[in-house]
């Protein structure tokens, strides 16, 4: 067990403490907001009812939902050009809405614009499919190196400065002229280089060379164990399990925005794996699939101290938030629950990865639940009746499962409680 905790306290201290991942996972989740209009507007776009089809068509309101559509799905990678900057600067002294929109500038510069008609006809855009989950990855790298230029250049004192008794909105619009000169050079010249490829732009040169690799290896059901293990592995030693998520939410957050834009375009949904889906068969409860322990507390405790104790896990535990339950169980360093624990997740990822190929579970569109909402409310809106069954089926397996555990360690605190009433 110290061997253990050796080897994965340090790679968790690094996750939770690296700048840019948690940047980029803060950054991504503060798209939340937007993503949940988008996903509104996908369903009252594409809701399989003829009439209704034939009333939004007939009176307009298909181009308002597909409107919600394309200005924040299909704009993903745009809005998050802006918060993983902002992220990751606010991190330190600087000024974050400088670096946000420097990061837009850069991003814009980097995506190519396609000019349609001739003359005073012309009719220069921004295609859609950088602007969405494709272009997400050169979001990222955008967002992160425009904030070391800034960050670096501030650090030097290469800004401009006004002197004292300037208001101080004004002065701190002048601190991003020189670093966006250079982030304006930097990126132009990337796209200049890029072009001179067979890519033809920075974002086909990120999107074929790491994008789709990262894409494979995130969208892997064995990725997804292996994360899940190690994370469940963490938090059995008293260590924040979601610093292991964290390294590879951004892939899956993307995957589920990729899944989001092409449902709302009416084709089918191309990944599996994805933030949304993982997190919604994994851990019925929070980290170990923990809502069974609770029930069988609830059910078939007999000593005080778990009778007690479930009345304080009960409704944290429904909305997956079981810190009580891990610390105060506690399933931390708790040798006899080491194995549903840590592995119940895994084999919960793959059951429903089986079920979903098989295709008695929906592939998830993209619309998630926000954070705290019940489960199997929360399976129903991110893949309908079939994942809120699959949610209910794994609270009861979770309870079969952790049943003769729990017996053993009630058993002991009764025992425990009877020793201490005879003193």
């Amino acid at each position: 067990m110290e061997t253990l905790e050796k080897v994965l306290s340090p790679m968790a201290s690094y996750l939770n403490n690296n700048k840019v991942i948690q940047a980029i996972s803060k950054g991504i989740m503060s798209t939340m907001a937007a993503l949940m209009v988008g996903a509104a507007g996908s369903i009252l776009l594409n809701l399989p009812i003829d009439a209704y089809q034939s009333f939004i068509t007939s009176c307009g309101l298909n181009n308002v939902f597909n409107t919600l559509v394309n200005v924040t799905t299909n704009m993903l990678a745009l809005y998050t050009a802006f918060t993983i900057a902002y992220a990751y600067t606010a991190q330190t002294k600087h000024d974050p809405l400088v670096a946000g929109l420097l990061s837009l500038l850069g991003f814009f510069i980097v995506t190519p614009m396609v000019t349609t008609g001739e003359g005073y006809a012309a009719v220069t855009n921004l295609p859609l499919n950088w602007l969405g989950a494709k272009g997400i990855f050169v979001s990222m790298f955008v967002a992160i190196m425009t904030s070391l230029i800034f960050i670096k250049l501030s650090d030097k004192g290469l800004i401009i400065k006004m002197p004292e008794g300037v208001p101080e909105f004004v002065s701190k619009s002048f601190t991003g002229i020189i670093p966006g000169l250079v982030v304006g050079a930097v990126f132009a010249t990337l796209s200049f280089l890029a072009a001179q490829t067979s890519y033809g732009d920075v974002h086909n040169v990120v999107y074929t060379l790491i994008g789709q690799p990262l894409n494979g290896i995130g969208n892997s059901v064995w990725t997804g164990c292996l994360i899940y293990t190690l994370s469940g592995l963490c938090w059995f030693l008293g260590i924040h399990g979601i610093a292991v998520v964290s390294a590879i939410m951004p892939i899956w957050l993307a995957a589920d925005a990729a899944n989001l834009a092409a449902t709302s375009a009416g084709a089918a949904a191309p990944n599996i794996i994805t933030y949304q889906w993982i997190n919604a068969v994994s851990s019925p409860g929070g980290a170990g699939a923990t809502i069974g322990l609770v029930v069988c507390v609830l059910l078939f405790a007999k000593s005080k101290r778990y009778k007690t104790f479930g009345k304080v896990a009960t409704i944290p535990s429904i909305v997956n938030i079981n810190e009580p339950v891990v610390f105060g169980m506690p399933c931390m360093l708790n040798t006899l629950l080491f194995v549903p624990f840590v592995f119940l997740p895994v084999v919960f990822i793959l059951v429903a990865y089986f079920l979903t190929t098989a295709g008695i579970l929906p592939v998830v569109s993209g619309i998630g639940a926000p954070t705290g909402t019940p489960l199997i409310i929360s399976g129903f809106i991110c893949g309908g009746w079939q994942m809120a069954a699959f949610q209910i089926g794994a609270t009861i397996v979770s309870t079969l499962v952790y049943l003769p555990f729990f017996k053993i360690l009630d058993r002991q605190a009764c025992e425990q409680e009877q020793n201490e009433g005879n003193v």
